[in-house]
């Protein structure tokens, strides 16, 4: 089960992680007498986390309760992240949470949306 911050708040439909490459800083130096070039390792920076999924509900106002609840989130802090296989990420900031679609009755209701995070080393 999967989870932000302690909160189990994507249970309601499916959804999936791509975590993206860690990223490493490095610069070229090149020096007058040097034959070649140096690297300067600045060192491992962030990696990004990105999540497609879809909340669902009997109701629309239960779907968006449910978007609420994500937007709160979106507070520039460090959280977990849990996904949907048991994978912790430790440090985790959400940048950016976007509904993809209006929310859409039928069979229930539901909406799709994707979130952006950032891990930190």
């Amino acid at each position: 089960m999967s989870s932000y911050a302690g909160q189990n708040l994507f249970a309601s439909g499916p959804h999936e992680f791509i975590p993206g490459p860690w990223a490493r800083s490095i610069q070229r130096r090149g020096f007058a007498g040097l034959e070649g070039e140096m690297l300067l390792d600045l060192g491992l920076r962030s990696r990004p986390i990105v999540q497609t999924g879809r909340l669902k509900g009997a109701t629309a106002q239960q779907v968006h309760e449910q978007l609420a609840a994500i937007g709160v989130l979106c507070d520039g802090k460090e959280h977990d992240l849990v996904d949907n296989h048991g994978q912790s990420y430790r440090r985790v900031v959400m940048e950016e949470f976007a509904p993809l679609t209006a929310v859409i009755a039928g069979r229930g209701c539901h909406c799709d949306y994707r979130i952006s995070y950032r891990q930190l080393p």
